[in-house]
């Protein structure tokens, strides 16, 4: 079995993360001027006609987007799409993936301070891996987010022949609500874009 499907199965059980994957694509727009309509595309420059004159119009994204939601925020590249899935009765989760499976979640809990399940997620994330014949070594550290706070951060790497796995798990919550954050680097030596979406993310990530 080849190993990116076994960790990916890993991921699945605890998060059905490939349910909500999604990589950004190309999106066209309806543009209403007054009485005019036209469908546009992103990175285009179009001239209509608007009161008996043309104006020249082209629409571009910012490189950089903002994911806004009610406990915490981030930043991420326009390169990508977001997506967020209701994965239990007051649990949410956002999630931003490569196709080969990099990048990163974050679960939003409702009714629970999630700061207690962060061992428990890294035995699920890696269970799979391990049993298998990886070799795993904890570099557990602390983190300062952008909002101020200082969390820890358990980080797995998992290690077979040539290939390098890394699974980080964080949490941070208050009395009855909180975020649970999870990144992974499905093969560090091919995953740049998949690194870049995580360090953007621990980067910006701001909780509430």
């Amino acid at each position: 079995m080849n190993q990116k499907n076994i960790n990916m199965k890993g991921l699945m059980t605890v998060l059905l993360i490939l349910a909500g994957m999604a990589v950004h694509a190309q999106e066209d727009y309806w543009l209403q001027i007054n009485d005019t309509g036209m469908e546009i595309a992103l990175d285009r420059e179009y001239t209509i006609p608007v009161d008996g004159r043309d104006i020249k119009l082209k629409i571009t994204a910012r490189d950089t987007l903002l994911w806004d939601d009610d406990l915490f925020s981030f930043q991420y590249s326009k390169d990508y799409k977001v997506s967020r899935m209701e994965i239990d009765e007051g649990i949410e989760q956002v999630m931003l993936m490569t196709a080969e499976g990099s990048g990163m979640l974050i679960q939003e809990y409702a009714t629970i301070n999630p700061t207690m399940l962060n061992e428990m997620m890294i035995a699920e994330v890696t269970k799979e891996s391990v049993n298998y014949g990886y070799k795993m070594e904890r570099k557990d550290y602390k983190r300062v987010l952008k909002s101020g706070q200082k969390i820890d951060v358990g980080k797995a790497v998992l290690t077979y022949k040539d290939e390098t796995n890394v699974y980080e798990v964080a949490s941070i919550g208050d009395k009855d609500e909180g975020i649970l954050i999870i990144t992974m680097i499905m093969d560090e030596s091919m995953s740049e874009q998949g690194k870049k979406i995580i360090d953007l993310m621990w980067n910006s990530l701001i909780y509430k």
